[in-house]
């Protein structure tokens, strides 16, 4: 277990957390493991943590292609489930419908932190680009490991919707 896992394991006060605010964003269809191991981590490390849903009408214009697209949960209900999740942890949250794909996380001389998946970590180095373009700190980057189902393949929403199609 390293030095973060064991931080991980424990509760911390707000104010003795490593991270001010940690940003972040997603869909979020079909709240799963991988997206609560996400949620998590960002809401053990930081004070703070702002999540940012992709909106339906975003949603068209970024994953036009994106398999069973019309399954996609309405964005209240995803902003509804994040916000139930995230109640659990001693962080401020605020969760909101993202109307651009980057949201806040280029421009918040706040944030000091992102937490993603390994598929995202690229969107993450861009962010630190237009970070540094605006004289911004660049955010720390933790990237989450891939979460498995019973069949030893990564979770993910489309997996999900694909299943539930089929029935």
């Amino acid at each position: 277990m390293n030095d973060l896992q064991k931080y991980l394991s424990k509760e911390f006060p707000r104010d003795q957390k490593p991270f001010r605010k940690a940003v972040m964003g997603g869909t979020f269809d079909r709240l799963h493991d991988a997206h609560k191991r996400l949620l998590e981590t960002a809401a053990l490390l930081a004070q703070e943590v702002f999540v940012g849903v992709v909106g339906n009408r975003l949603g068209k214009k970024l994953f036009p292609n994106k398999k069973h697209h019309d399954l996609i949960q309405p964005t209240s209900v995803r902003i509804a489930n994040v916000q139930e999740f995230m109640h659990q942890f001693n962080s401020v949250v605020t969760v909101a419908e993202l109307l651009d794909p980057w949201g806040p996380a280029p421009t918040d001389p706040e944030a000091d932190l992102i937490v993603v998946s390994e598929e995202t970590y690229p969107n993450a180095e861009k962010i630190n680009q237009m970070r540094k373009e605006r004289e911004l700190k660049p955010l720390h980057i933790y990237t989450i490991e891939w979460v498995f189902d019973a069949d030893g393949s990564p979770i993910s929403s489309t997996k999900l919707r694909e299943q539930e199609a089929s029935k």
